[in-house]
C-alpha cells in the first residue's frame, strides 16, 4: 500500500470531524481582519473550504488556492450547495503563480506546518511578497505538536467515527520525531467497515514543521516581512504564555 496526502477517507474524515458550519475560533478572527484589509485575499491551502466559506458569506473578497485536487473538489462542492462561485486555484504555494496582486494571504489552522522543508517555508514566504501588493500582509497560525512529543513511536487507536453512509471509519496513528529538523512526522492508517467487511482502507504521511515564537519572526524578517505582530489563540492583545497555545502571526509587507 503507498502512502497518500489526501486519499478519499483522508477526506471523508476530514468532513466529518471538521465540518462546515463548525465553531471554530478562527472564523470571528479572520472575518474581522480581511474585513478591516478590505480588497483581493488569499486563503492559501484551503482544503474543503471550512473558512473560505464563511469569508465569502461575510463578503469578502477571497480566493483560494490548495495542492489537492480532491480537496478542491470538496470545497467547489460545499461552495456550489451555497449557491456560492468563488475562484479556486490547484497549485503548490511554494511556486505557485496567480494573475494579479492580493491585500492578503491567510494560512490558518496550522496549515502552514504541513511544508516539510525550511527550503519550503521560504519559498512559499517568498511566493506570497511575490503576490502582495504594497503594504500587504499575510497571516499564518502555528502550533508545537506538544501531544505527539509525549507519545512518540507509540500507536494510538482513535475512537471510531460514524460515516453518514452507515460504515465506521477506524484511525490507528504513530509518530516519529526528527529533532534536528524540527519535523515530527504521524502516519495514519484509516480503515472503513460496513457491514462487518474492511471495504476501504488508506495510509497518510502527515508531516507537521514546527517554529519557536522568535524563530518564525526572524524567518518573517529575513524574508522581506516587517510590522510583525503575535497574538496566540484568535485574541488580538493576548500574547503567548502556553505550549499548547496557537501562535497567530501578522506581517505586512512593506
Amino acid at each position: 500500500m503507498t502512502f497518500t496526502a489526501y486519499g478519499p477517507l483522508c477526506i471523508e474524515v476530514y468532513e466529518i470531524t471538521k465540518p462546515i458550519d463548525g465553531d471554530y475560533p478562527d472564523i470571528p478572527y479572520y472575518i474581522r481582519h480581511l474585513s478591516s484589509i478590505g480588497g483581493r485575499v488569499l486563503e492559501a491551502m484551503v482544503g474543503t473550504g471550512r473558512l473560505l466559506i464563511p469569508l465569502l458569506e461575510a463578503g469578502i473578497n477571497v480566493e483560494g488556492i490548495d495542492s489537492s485536487s480532491d480537496m478542491l473538489a470538496a470545497c467547489r462542492k460545499h461552495c456550489t450547495h451555497r449557491n456560492l462561485n468563488p475562484v479556486l486555484h490547484q497549485g503548490c504555494v511554494e511556486n505557485f503563480d496567480i494573475p494579479g496582486k492580493f491585500s492578503a494571504i491567510a494560512v490558518s489552522f496550522g496549515s502552514f506546518m504541513l511544508l516539510e522543508k525550511r527550503t519550503a517555508v521560504v519559498s512559499a514566504l517568498q511566493a506570497f511578497a511575490r503576490h502582495l501588493e504594497p503594504q500587504g500582509r499575510i497571516f499564518i497560525d502555528l502550533e508545537l505538536p506538544i501531544e505527539d512529543f509525549k507519545t512518540e513511536n507509540i500507536v494510538k487507536q482513535q475512537l471510531p467515527i460514524d460515516s453518514p453512509d452507515g460504515s465506521t471509519i477506524l484511525l490507528q496513528s504513530t509518530s516519529q520525531i526528527d529533532w534536528l529538523n524540527q519535523l515530527n512526522t504521524t502516519v495514519i492508517r484509516y480503515e472503513k467497515w460496513k457491514e462487518g467487511k474492511l471495504v476501504a482502507t488508506e495510509l497518510q504521511s502527515l508531516p507537521l514543521h514546527w517554529f519557536g515564537r522568535d524563530e518564525f519572526m526572524m524567518c518573517l524578517r529575513e524574508n522581506g516581512y516587517k510590522d510583525i505582530t503575535l497574538c496566540v489563540n484568535y485574541t488580538d492583545d493576548l500574547q503567548p504564555s502556553s505550549s499548547k497555545d496557537t501562535m497567530c502571526f501578522s506581517a505586512a509587507l512593506v
